[in-house]
């Protein structure tokens, strides 16, 4: 019976207790690259870190991984009855290499099968080039207003209808019976006279 293997997982999340500065500079250390390249392992995402490894050889990395503070996973692998060549051990810092970025964690047969189906594009059609694309509809046209009724005028033609006559007021036959007072003359009458009574107090008392 042939032994289980495995692959040895980074899960991209730091341990508690463990400073993240602290912990990128001995990973960085640790497979002798700089900072900005082995940052991705801590950026919360699974990475495939080495392939088909034994129990005591995943074993091992987890413990050196658990030293620096990150959380390493075995994961079985799918070795079809096939029994690999086993893998001479070696220590982490000669034997870790990383992946370039964007290699795939998981094998082909390991990836969920796509079940999205593609569009009906049954119905569609290439336009020409320069063609308007949105629905064009004309607006239709304004009726001609009915100008049978106008007609043009002469050069220097006033427009405006004339105005009325002025109305001619006769001032000497309103003001016939009016003479001018002589200067000093009292026009308005005399006011009357009127007697103002003191009210009755009598019966009122200070208290």
């Amino acid at each position: 019976m042939t032994a289980q293997r495995f692959d040895l997982i980074l899960t991209g999340e730091l341990a508690p207790g463990h400073p993240r500065d602290i912990a990128l500079q001995q990973l960085a250390n640790l497979f002798k690259r700089p900072i900005d390249q082995v940052e991705k392992l801590l950026a919360g995402k699974p990475n495939r870190i080495r392939k088909d490894l034994d129990a005591n050889e995943i074993k091992r990395y987890q413990q050196v991984f658990a030293k620096i503070g990150l959380i390493a996973v075995a994961k079985p692998c799918n070795t079809e009855g096939q029994a690999k060549p086993p893998i001479p051990a070696a220590t982490p810092d000669s034997s870790l290499s990383l992946s370039p970025e964007g290699t795939p964690v998981l094998r082909d047969n390991e990836r969920p099968a796509s079940t999205a189906s593609a569009p009906d594009t049954s119905h569609l059609s290439l336009a020409q080039s320069g063609e308007i694309l949105s629905d064009q509809h004309e607006t239709p046209p304004l009726p001609q207003p009915d100008t049978e009724h106008l007609s043009l005028g002469a050069t220097g033609d006033d427009l405006l209808p004339p105005k009325p006559p002025e109305l001619e007021i006769d001032l000497d036959a309103l003001t016939a019976d009016l003479s001018l007072s002589e200067a000093g003359t009292q026009i308005l009458p005399d006011k009357p006279d009127v007697a103002h009574q003191v009210p009755d107090t009598s019966h009122l008392k200070l208290k």
